[in-house]
């Protein structure tokens, strides 16, 4: 009868060591706190984080979960835990911005989406691009048409990294969105201007747009197009048959001279 007891309380016992073991960590929807190196469900009340989304694989995508800016891997349990403010709007949230989408708060480093029809809209996404390269200083927006300014966003990555994708901060951006004016044709951006095109000025940047040749605001005419502006204007354009003036965009390998005759 002894035994039988002890028998009863080992199993017991094991029983309970195997809940506590396969008892798991925060889920989606729970809040958190950062413990030391990992994350421990907390009281909503106080936490200022949430658990977006939890996968099942520490090798999870959270770069498309809408809200996200920090994501923890742990090979131990095998989950990725997405974790983003605690009351955040994915209706709001930029990491999930596509081609079209208006955002507000660029300025302010505080970008998020709002409907293109808001008068607050500041921007439009012209391109949405992943895992964009900043090593010496590369700027990927530069050769898209129309761009007037551009946001890059990074996710902090914490946790095991199984393949090593923090070694890799420093060389590019998770995401980078290159911005235009809203309302605006990005294809009657002086960008993709040639030779025989005409340009009608603007009052916003870049202070010109193609226009067709035939209507009265179109004022210039371009004679020339001269790729990489390292040389000016006055150089780029000095042979170019009746240019009179000179429209320069940008600085680098994606810059160009459009050199203007009257129209």
């Amino acid at each position: 009868m002894v035994v039988r007891v002890l028998l009863l309380l080992v199993v017991a016992l094991l029983a309970g060591g195997g809940l506590t073991a396969c008892s798991t960590g925060p889920e989606t929807g729970d809040c958190v706190q950062k413990s030391d190196n990992s994350y421990a469900k907390a009281d909503c009340a106080t936490a200022s984080l949430r658990v977006l989304e939890r996968f099942a694989e520490s090798s999870g995508d959270c770069i498309a979960v809408a809200g996200v800016t920090e994501s923890y891997s742990d090979t131990g349990s095998d989950s990725t835990l997405c974790i983003g403010p605690r009351d955040v709007d994915p209706a709001t949230a930029i990491n999930v911005a596509k081609d079209g989408d208006c955002v507000v708060g660029v300025a302010a480093n505080s970008v998020h989406r709002v409907g293109c029809a808001d008068p607050t809209a500041e921007a439009v996404v012209l391109r949405r691009i992943e895992n964009a390269t900043t090593i010496a200083g590369t700027d990927q927006c530069s050769s898209v048409p129309g761009t007037s300014s551009s946001y890059s966003w990074d996710m902090v990555a914490t946790g095991d990294d199984p393949y090593g994708l923090n070694a890799l901060e420093g060389m590019g951006v998770d995401l980078l969105f290159c911005l235009g004016p809203v309302g605006v044709d990005p294809n009657a951006s002086p960008d993709t201007a040639q030779a025989g095109d005409c340009l009608a000025e603007t009052s916003g940047d870049p202070g010109y747009a193609k226009a067709d040749c035939g209507a009265p605001d179109a004022a210039y005419r371009v004679v020339e197009r001269v790729e990489g502006g390292f040389l000016g204007i006055d150089i780029a354009c000095g042979s170019a048959p009746g240019a009179t003036s000179g429209f320069q965009r940008g600085g680098g390998l994606d810059s160009y001279v459009l050199c203007l005759a009257p129209n």
